[in-house]
């Protein structure tokens, strides 16, 4: 072999090793899905969009020598989402399936209203090799400008979407304003006309709603619970759940009234038969919670029992609930096998004495101010560092939410580790994101947040007692943000958490005023830490 020879051998043998031309990477041959699909059940049941959908699909399809292996849709999806079963269905196949090349549709806004996601689907598609093939909308998507026009055509979908949206609530929220019941029939009533607009609609009270006026009756007597009330609905052949029922009682539209989450805050006088008076409805929803326990009827919202739920037994975590018995009122653990009762009074009383640890002396009120601010500033200052951390971890956590969702639109992951993950990097960075806000409100404000703080804490134990149930809830929450456990072992309450403000004006308090050891309520925070 000579040296030409031998430096041809060579190359060719390097020839592996150099750039080759960049291929498409879509399927080749004919054989497609096809996608069609109506929004509503009226317009699959009474109108024909389905079988033209169909039929010029399959025209297309034999003009241009595409063969459809299989159809998808057939029914009414909305595609405001891509939630959609059918739809949903296709795309898992088309994974599995390497034979198909295209999805015919009958036109874009066919196969997504979502815009942006539609975009999305669009891009990932291409990376399976597969593209969209609008009978309607004919475009060459393998070209800037196609890609491009098929976007256009994605974001129109939903800009018309959303202006039929739009129109549409526009619509029902004048509707409702006029008395009229736009939504599914409650139980209790017939819809003799069904068929027709909201404004046409005639209501009945059925069979069930005779059933149903009596249940509202047994609940105002104060005599039944829930349980109680379904069971004898049971009897008389009604069957309904227990959550069902609890809704059903705090529904206006039963008491001659309309409301809707499109019109917050409003409740209409409505055009349907009353199936109850309204005072009858008050008195039910008045009492409706009240569940007999050992005969002793639940008591809430009383001043004279705030530390309710907020308080728990420190052994099992049983939040207390009270009691009203001969005249006194008790706390009381919630869960079985938890028997705890303590007064009210001597238990507000040493919730009273734990507020007064976090009190102080009005003449150190200007001292407190400064040396606090002074002490917070510097602690504010070490979290900054922090939160330049959690701003970079959420930056990384959705640039791994975007890579999770391309794994799986590609396959590589099943829906089952996507939805698991997706959800975990999802509550991460709203975690993140709200304790970074946090951070960002408490920096901008600290003075104002100090000042706040002291004027709480000047006189806290007597604002507590002079407050009502609501504010008293309020105030016990600022000072102590996960509760408190009552230790029926040692008769005494402890906490875990403070808030670092009242906890630094005690500390302070203490330096300054050099605090006695002896102090009845030192030993109920030790271990506290730093809200």
């Amino acid at each position: 072999m000579n040296k030409y020879d031998s430096q041809t051998t060579d190359e060719l043998m390097l020839e592996h090793f150099s750039k080759k031309t960049i291929q498409s990477n879509l399927r080749s041959g004919n054989i497609c899905y096809s996608y069609d699909r109506v929004s509503s059940r009226d317009q699959m049941t009474n109108g024909n969009s389905l079988i033209w959908q169909y039929e010029r699909i399959d025209e297309h399809a034999v003009k241009n020598n595409l063969i459809i292996k299989s159809r998808y849709g057939g029914t009414y999806e909305s595609a405001k989402t891509d939630e959609r079963k059918e739809f949903q269905r296709m795309l898992a196949d088309i994974k599995k399936d390497r034979s198909i090349v295209a999805i015919i549709v009958y036109s874009y806004d066919r196969f997504s209203r979502s815009g942006a996601n539609g975009i999305f689907l669009l891009e990932n598609l291409r990376k399976l090799g597969v593209r969209i093939i609008a009978i309607t909308q004919e475009v060459d998507s393998l070209t800037p400008t196609g890609s491009f026009q098929e976007n256009l055509y994605m974001l129109l979908s939903k800009l018309d979407n959303d202006m039929r949206r739009d129109k549409s609530v526009s619509g029902t929220r004048s509707i409702i304003r006029k008395g009229f019941w736009p939504y599914s029939t409650p139980i209790g009533y017939t819809n003799t006309n069904k068929h027709a607009t909201a404004d046409k609609h005639c209501y009945e009270i059925n069979d069930k709603g005779i059933l149903l006026k009596k249940a509202f009756e047994w609940k105002a007597s104060g005599k039944y619970t829930n349980q109680q009330i379904i069971k004898k609905l049971h009897t008389k052949g009604l069957d309904i759940r227990l959550k069902y029922i609890a809704w059903i009682f705090a529904n206006p539209f039963y008491c001659g009234y309309v409301y809707s989450s499109l019109l917050p805050g409003e409740l209409i006088p409505g055009k349907h038969p009353t199936l109850i008076d309204k005072e009858v409805f008050l008195i039910v929803n008045e009492i409706k919670s009240k569940n007999p326990i050992s005969g002793i009827p639940k008591v809430r919202s009383r001043d004279e029992l705030p530390l309710k739920v907020f308080m728990k037994d420190a052994v099992s975590g049983s939040p207390f609930t009270g009691y009203l018995k001969k005249g006194h009122f008790y706390y009381k653990s919630r869960n079985k096998g938890t028997k705890i009762n303590v007064a009210a009074t001597k238990m507000n009383a040493s919730f009273e004495e734990l507020l007064q640890y976090f009190e102080y002396d009005k003449k150190y009120k200007v001292k407190l101010q400064e040396l606090l601010t002074q002490k917070l500033g510097v602690e504010i200052l070490d979290k900054k560092e922090d939160v330049t951390i959690s701003k970079k971890k959420v930056t990384e956590l959705r640039h791994q939410l975007d890579k999770l969702e391309e794994r799986f639109v590609l396959s590589e992951i099943s829906q089952e580790l996507f939805e698991k993950f997706s959800k975990k990097y999802k509550t991460e960075i709203t975690s993140l994101n709200e304790e970074i806000e946090r951070h960002g409100k408490i920096s901008s404000n600290l003075e104002k947040a100090v000042q706040k703080g002291l004027d709480y804490a000047e006189n806290l134990s007597q604002s507590w007692i002079s407050a009502d149930y609501t504010d008293k809830q309020q105030l016990q929450y600022l000072v102590f943000p996960d509760g408190i456990q009552y230790d029926k072992k040692n008769d005494g309450v402890r906490t875990n958490r403070v808030n670092s403000l009242f906890l630094s004006i005690a500390e302070q308090v203490r330096v300054i005023d050099e605090i006695k050891k002896g102090d009845l309520l030192k030993d109920r925070l030790l271990g506290s830490s730093v809200g």
